[in-house]
């Protein structure tokens, strides 16, 4: 493939542990069960397949002037290897309703999307974020917010932009993750080889006879190389490889 393209390369979600000594008035009984929730997740997420539907664009002053249809199955499988735990697979079906070719064109593209936005459990650090939650809808959702501290010195908070911002929405009930977005300065992004804006909805989705709350929408966009990304999921399944008889 022959693109622009950035790869969305660190966990993105929720510092889980600074909810329990946060200073606010929820019910222990959610936080336990938030913290649940995020123990689990990656532990029993199997391995699976998905069908994807990306929207590849050149975006100039606010408007799209360039897009390439995608459509792609995904293979998320299980790799010990990756920091995640989960690594993509692509099989490109199609580019613009026609066969994908080998090296066929795509404005801007992000790799390792689905995988990253699994990730959750990231450790606490409040030598360089603020950390912010308030609930809503009567108590049944969780608004997460963690901002950069502006001014820090500490060597921890180097490769962090001083502009960074990420939003979270938490299903109290289950502790599932239902949206997150993250900005930080396109000019650090680029420095950085980061993505300046991301947003991601997660929805419930059935692999066999579990539940998991898994993202269904992803938008990426980077002006400074006016590039924007939009992909949405759907048909998910376990994966099951294919067992191979040796003569």
């Amino acid at each position: 493939m022959m693109n622009r393209m950035k790869i969305l390369a660190s966990a993105i979600l929720l510092a889980i542990p600074l909810l329990a000594s946060a200073q606010q008035k929820i019910d222990e009984k959610q936080i336990q069960q938030v913290i649940a929730y995020v123990q689990a997740y990656r532990e029993h997420l199997p391995s699976l397949e998905c069908d994807e539907t990306m929207l590849s664009q050149t975006v100039i002053k606010g408007k799209v002037k360039e897009e390439v249809k995608i459509k792609a199955t995904l293979r998320e499988l299980r790799d010990e290897n990756e920091a995640g735990g989960f690594k993509d697979y692509y099989t490109f079906k199609s580019v613009d309703g026609k066969p994908a070719k080998p090296n066929f064109r795509a404005p801007y593209f992000v790799y390792n999307v689905f995988a990253n936005s699994l990730g959750i459990g990231e450790s606490p650090r409040p030598a360089c974020f603020d950390y912010r939650f308030a609930t809503l809808d009567d108590g049944r959702t969780l608004q997460f917010n963690l901002d950069s501290k502006p001014g820090v010195h500490d060597p921890s908070c180097k490769k962090i932009s001083e502009d960074y911002h990420k939003m979270m929405l938490i299903d109290m009930a289950s502790g599932a993750v239902r949206h997150v977005e993250r900005h930080l300065s396109p000019q650090f992004a680029d420095n950085h080889l980061e993505i300046p804006s991301i947003v991601i909805d997660y929805a419930p989705q059935r692999l066999g006879k579990e539940t998991y709350w898994l993202p269904v929408r992803f938008e990426a966009s980077d002006p400074a190389i006016e590039g924007r990304m939009i992909a949405t999921y759907s048909n998910f399944h376990r994966y099951i490889g294919v067992v191979k008889i040796l003569p």
